[in-house]
């Protein structure tokens, strides 16, 4: 009976040994790997850093994006005239001038990003936000992305103005749809949608 004990106990340390040993052969590469992704993470980002200190900024006309980024002010000037004089008869062209010196600066600014990419864009997911938000720590990004919004808002103001004229709308119910466009965009675009349509609807047939 001894024997047969220190038999199913000699047995039972060996399975039990076994085990623990596939156990932990199975979950040292995936220790390996979380430490590998860890280090070179740590090693990457460091790296990336130095690759963004040392590259190229952008510069147009001897100008850097802090330096041009009061330019894009010269859309106010569109809004003025959308505001206060939209039955002017060089309204369109006028209105036109600050969209296209803004998408010029835009042209000129996306060029060179898309020339001499960020090492840190590279590697983001421009699918996420987390993506997004790494692409616009670089300073030209941002003043990529605020010229964007520089052409196309007074554009979109524009183009209320326009159609307000073509229907007949009350100006005065026009420009607060206007000022919501240039401080909110959508917001303002869907205002001046909702006043148009109350207005068209109120008519008589």
């Amino acid at each position: 009976m001894a024997r047969r004990s220190a038999r199913r106990l000699s047995l039972a340390v060996v399975c039990c040994s076994a085990i623990w040993s596939s156990t932990f052969v199975a979950q040292r590469p995936k220790a390996l790997l979380s430490s590998l992704h860890v280090a070179a993470a740590g090693f990457a980002s460091p790296m990336v850093d130095v690759a963004r200190a040392n590259a190229e900024s952008f510069s147009f006309l001897g100008k850097n994006s802090a330096e041009l980024f009061p330019v894009s002010n010269v859309s106010l000037l569109t809004w003025g005239l959308l505001i206060f004089l939209p039955s002017w008869e060089y309204l369109k062209p006028a209105a036109l001038v600050a969209p296209v010196v803004n998408a010029v600066l835009y042209v000129a600014t996306i060029s060179f990003l898309l020339t001499h990419p960020d090492p840190a864009v590279l590697s983001a997911d421009l699918l996420s936000l987390d993506g997004v938000v790494t692409a616009f720590r670089n300073p030209d990004g941002v003043l990529a992305g605020w010229l964007h919004y520089c052409v196309f808002d007074p554009l979109v103001g524009l183009g209320e103005v326009l159609d307000s004229q073509q229907n007949k709308l009350p100006h005065f119910l026009v420009v607060p749809c206007l000022i919501l466009t240039l401080l909110f965009g959508p917001i303002g675009f869907l205002s001046y949608l909702a006043v148009r349509t109350v207005c068209l609807a109120s008519r008589p047939a």
